[in-house]
């Protein structure tokens, strides 16, 4: 017997778009979505991924209508602008620790004691890991390995998660995402906290929040909890593929296609 597609079993929110409009529509509210595998399609290299074109006009259109549109992401904040050039959005980058707005930089004073230790365990990392096709990335407040391009990811992942064991990893925290390894600083802030900051800083009453990977679990869970509380009207949409992780889909309320599901979706909200 086939196995259900992963997320099967949440409501697709294509078709309980008025779930989300009715977020949207409370004032102020804020849309909150992940830039790799949710507004840009995966690349085999962290330079080659583009945000989807579709997607970015559909954002300059809700940053006229809403009070908030954020783009966070484990990338860097400068690099998160750069990808999708949009003025007037928020751009949230290496998982919460900082974030660009207009011409405005905010870095977390959590996230600039520990940038030594993450350059230490890189390299020890990289002297027991590397294959070909590795990508070794160092972001300032967080560092990432990346082994899509390797020959034999699992491969590399083994070799990776082995390296890891023998490597004092000088109390750093580290997440495995789709074909990445994260490596960030102890309490660091991550995407629920960003979340959550925003929601009581813009004091919002809606909230909207859209990713496809592990580092989007804490984006879920601060959505879940904000509704909780019963001060915001927030839900979280998990972007399923065949390796969205069974976390993420257990913390969202829908599910969106792939990239395409979210460029319809954006497109739909924009238009509403």
């Amino acid at each position: 017997m086939t196995a259900p597609p992963a997320g099967a079993s949440l409501p697709d929110l294509l078709e309980n778009l008025d779930a989300a409009l009715s977020a949207l529509a409370e004032r102020p509210a804020g849309l909150f979505v992940d830039f790799d595998g949710t507004i840009s399609r995966l690349a085999p290299t962290p330079s080659e991924a583009a945000a989807s074109v579709r997607a970015v006009e559909s954002l300059g259109r809700l940053a006229q209508k809403l009070h908030l549109v954020c783009v966070l992401s484990g990338r860097r904040a400068q690099d998160i602008r750069d990808k999708v050039g949009i003025p007037g959005l928020l751009y949230v980058g290496n998982h919460g620790a900082e974030r660009i707005e207009r011409d405005a930089r905010y870095v977390s004073p959590l996230a600039q004691e520990h940038r030594a230790a993450m350059e230490r365990v890189m390299r020890a990392l990289r002297s027991l890991a590397h294959v070909e096709g590795m990508i070794w990335e160092r972001k300032g407040f967080s560092a990432a390995v990346h082994y899509r391009a390797a020959a034999d990811p699992a491969s590399a992942r083994r070799r990776l998660a082995e390296a890891l064991a023998d490597t004092d990893s000088l109390g750093l925290q580290t997440f495995w995402g789709k074909m990445i390894l994260e490596i960030r600083p102890p309490a660091a802030p991550h995407k629920g906290y960003a979340i959550r900051a925003l929601v009581e800083e813009r004091n919002l009453k809606g909230a909207v929040f859209i990713g496809d990977d592990s580092t989007d679990i804490d984006g879920m869970k601060a959505i879940a909890d904000l509704r909780a509380g019963g001060q915001v009207h927030a839900i979280g949409a998990a972007v399923v593929d065949e390796s969205t992780p069974s976390a993420l889909l257990e913390m969202a309320d829908f599910r969106l296609a792939g990239v395409t599901g979210v460029e319809e979706f954006l497109e739909r909200a924009a238009l509403a």
